[in-house]
């Protein structure tokens, strides 16, 4: 018989001020050196039950847990912080969250050097883990300047660095680009192989569920499908399209064959407000023309990037973690300093534009929400900027008002107005960071991997908003590692490269995919 890793017994978790359970009664048991993928909708409990597994959660994160919960014959949420660490490592969706020490070296070293590790040892993991993320180049670069994915491969070396007997990665792959999630299922195999019990948590079934000997599919904080995943997709892949876990061109629930061509909505009368019209012309609203750009002390970020924007289009950028695509919008946002003559605004050079003069004009959306909320609730985080004039309290109007119901709607939010932003799934998360830049009419929006670690639900009223904006005269610029869901609706791709000039090809308009 095989020893058991993990056991859950009538496993349930209240987050503090919430009526009802994120977890409800979950019983399961995962025997020792297997792997097992938890997926599910967005607030379906995987990050809850991922959370409760390294004792983070009671712990540290508050809350009641109820049931009982034994990982090796430890108590999580009683045991030492030690023994934990040793037996179980976590890696959080947001790596920004457990990155404590300036440079990927000193990451991975972190842990060990707690738990007295003698120095040669610490060196010898240290290069193991460094090579097996792909990072020994960028040892000593500042954390800071690190794009997301490789912050997110920087927590995945300092949790290997411990060596524990059970690795969970809570959506770790959500911000790596195609061929570094490649790299990821390849180092889950290896783990595997090594006699680790692994869980790969996701909000989509994605390669490393794939991979995986077992799904457990969570929703509403129980389990609702539970088998090898080859079994799962052959007998419930119409239920797993419903939840959004299977992309619509793998579920029955959206027309097969051809794609079919719609109209693109109508902007409600009073709904949305109407954001200024960017150009009387058909010329450029943006141009970036041989932008280059380069880290002070560091390799260049970016090299002779080109590219225009017209209102009302649609562009979208890619590349592979590095490669300089959050470095690319910062500057636009004039958040790093723009070289002159490289970055117009209709026409005018943008360098020695204020910050202020941009965010009038341009919207900007974080790639970790938390970066962007400010207030205590769902709907005063939505409108914190327009109640807000001259740094004093103002009455909402009643067009506001409309406008801000509209947008909680279509975000799917409605029933979340009074939670914290930050007790929000992931991919509500993401959805109120957006549409609180959308609030603000605004000739143009950057969102910085909007569909990153969220389900294909989510992920299509993302891409419904923002079809409105276009629609509506907004331009849209996005970074994403999921070109297949979006270039159906751009207008061009930006494909930047490390160490080399982008690929700038307009796309033909095709037609999608409507839910």
């Amino acid at each position: 018989m095989q020893k058991v890793s993990i056991k859950c017994s009538n496993l349930s978790y209240y987050y503090d001020d919430e009526r009802e359970p994120a977890l409800q009664g979950l019983s399961l048991t995962i025997p020792e050196g297997e792997w097992t993928a938890v997926i599910g909708p967005g607030g379906s409990g995987k990050s809850t039950l991922c959370q409760l597994l390294s004792g983070y959660l009671p712990r540290s994160g508050g809350g009641t847990r109820e049931g009982n919960l034994e990982m090796a014959g430890l108590d999580p949420a009683m045991a030492e912080i030690a023994d934990i660490a040793q037996l179980c490592g976590l890696v959080f969706q947001d790596p920004d969250a457990q990155l404590v020490q300036g440079t990927p070296q000193d990451e991975a070293a972190f842990g060990p050097e707690n738990l007295r590790v003698p120095p040669p040892e610490i060196e010898r993991r240290v290069e193991e883990v460094l090579a097996a993320v792909n990072l020994e180049e960028r040892r000593h670069s500042p954390v800071r300047e690190l794009s997301g994915g490789q912050r997110q491969r920087t927590a995945i070396a300092a949790v290997l660095a411990l060596r524990p007997r059970i690795v969970v990665f809570d959506d770790a792959s959500a911000s790596l680009d195609p061929a570094a999630q490649e790299q990821f299922v390849q180092l889950c195999r290896k783990l595997h192989e090594e006699g680790r019990t692994l869980i790969t948590a996701s909000g989509r079934f994605d390669d490393a569920a794939r991979s995986a000997g077992r799904v457990i599919v969570l929703d509403g904080g129980r389990v609702l499908l539970d088998g090898p995943p080859l079994e799962l997709l052959r007998t419930s892949r119409d239920r797993l399209a419903q939840l959004g876990l299977l992309p619509p061109w793998e579920g029955a629930v959206l027309p097969a064959g051809p794609r079919h061509k719609a109209d693109p909505p109508a902007p409600a009368a009073s709904a949305h407000m109407t954001p200024p019209r960017a150009a009387a012309d058909s010329g450029s609203l943006l141009k970036v023309d041989r932008l280059s750009y380069a880290y002070a002390g560091g390799s260049p970020a970016l090299h002779e990037v080109s590219f225009s924007m017209k209102p009302g289009e649609w562009g979208i950028i890619t590349g592979e973690n590095g490669s300089g695509k959050t470095t690319l919008t910062r500057l636009l946002m004039g958040l790093l300093p723009v070289p002159p003559g490289a970055v117009y605004w209709e026409d005018k050079d943008m360098a020695a534009w204020r910050v202020q003069q941009r965010a009038e004009r341009i919207g900007y959306v974080f790639q970790q929400p938390e970066h962007q909320f400010v207030a205590h609730t769902v709907w005063d985080e939505l409108v914190y900027g327009l109640g807000r004039k001259n740094g004093r309290v103002k009455v909402l109007d009643s067009g506001e008002r409309e406008a801000a119901e509209a947008l909680l709607q279509t975000a799917g939010l409605g029933e979340r107005r009074t939670v914290s932003p930050y007790l929000l799934s992931q991919g509500e998360k993401k959805l109120l960071s957006i549409i609180g830049q959308f609030i603000h009419p605004k000739a143009l929006y950057i969102l910085d991997e909007p569909t990153s670690g969220i389900d294909y639900g989510a992920a299509a009223k993302v891409l419904q908003l923002c079809r409105e904006k276009t629609a509506a005269g907004s331009a849209v610029l996005m970074i994403t590692h999921d070109p297949a869901l979006v270039e159906g609706e751009a207008a061009f791709m930006l494909k930047l490269h490390l160490r080399a000039a982008a690929d700038y090809m307009r796309l033909e308009k095709k037609e999608y995919f409507r839910p």
